[in-house]
């Protein structure tokens, strides 16, 4: 989070948050609405932030500065009859408005597997504050994932939580990512397995005839993903040049993806029936 002199200058080119390098707990913020000043600070173990103003007449950084000194003063007194706990919502609501943020900016199958994660996965942390939430408590909560769901579903699990408490220290909400420290679990080693010579060749007898045997034969000769060729169009199949090709939207890197087509595969796809334009051709 950046730190530095909050100065009519500083304000000017603002995006997001910058606190006061002289007085510690003083920062300022753009909003839709404008620069807002604020005050951060513990009070009986909850972290407080409160607004002190817009900038712009009467206030600008001087005056703000001024006030959250005054602001510490009663805090050094005992007092603090304005303190509100910044995450007095709770994790869940903060899960809201995270998702809320995230939303257009993603595509909406990895929105759904995080918003899955956040609001199911992690139910249990939903009613505590964010200061509550420590190491252990994800800790715990991760440890159960693991044994119900798999070291899979564990690792995602964590990341999509450890997005939501860096997207909280941005916020001005935390200091530091509870997440960090905890264990990313070794999900059973890569995708390196591949079929022998042998194996091929008893599983290509094995398959017979049919729909299902061509799909896996195209699978097998072209080495392409199972939804690249078990959604296959023939507007994708280039017949003259003995090639398919994947436009960028079919591709899991978003680029053109040609294939050269061997002469058992291009055998296997003109042998599908043509349904109509647009059509599978598997």
């Amino acid at each position: 989070m950046a730190t530095g002199n909050i100065t009519i200058a500083s304000l000017r080119d603002l995006q997001g948050w910058l606190w006061d390098d002289r007085v510690i707990g003083f920062g300022a913020r753009r909003q839709a609405k404008g620069v807002f000043y604020y005050l951060r600070y513990r009070h009986n173990g909850s972290q407080i932030m409160k607004s002190i103003g817009r900038h712009g007449s009467p206030s600008t950084p001087d005056t703000a500065r001024s006030e959250a000194l005054r602001l510490l003063g009663t805090l050094v007194g005992g007092g603090d009859s304005f303190a509100k706990p910044l995450t007095s919502k709770g994790f869940g609501a903060e899960v809201e408005r995270y998702l809320e943020r995230k939303r257009a900016g993603m595509r909406p199958r990895s929105f759904g597997e995080i918003k899955r994660f956040l609001t199911n996965h992690f139910a249990p942390l939903a009613k505590l504050r964010l200061t509550d939430i420590d190491r252990r408590t994800i800790a715990l909560v991760l440890a159960e994932i693991e044994r119900h769901r798999g070291p899979v579903a564990r690792n995602r699990a964590r990341s999509a939580l450890s997005g939501i408490f860096s997207w909280t220290i941005t916020e001005g909400l935390l200091e530091t990512n509870p997440v960090e420290g905890t264990a990313k679990v070794n999900e059973g080693g890569g995708r390196e397995r591949v079929l022998m010579p042998d194996e091929l060749r008893q599983l290509w007898h094995a398959l017979g005839n049919g729909r299902f045997a061509d799909l896996v034969q195209l699978l097998l000769l072209t080495g392409q993903r199972r939804n690249e060729i078990g959604t296959l169009q023939w507007s994708e199949v280039d017949l003259a040049q003995s090639m398919i090709v994947l436009p960028p939207a079919r591709t899991k890197n978003k680029r053109k993806h040609e294939i050269p087509l061997s002469r058992q595969a291009l055998a296997i796809i003109q042998r599908q029936p043509r349904i109509g334009t647009g059509q599978r051709s598997d």
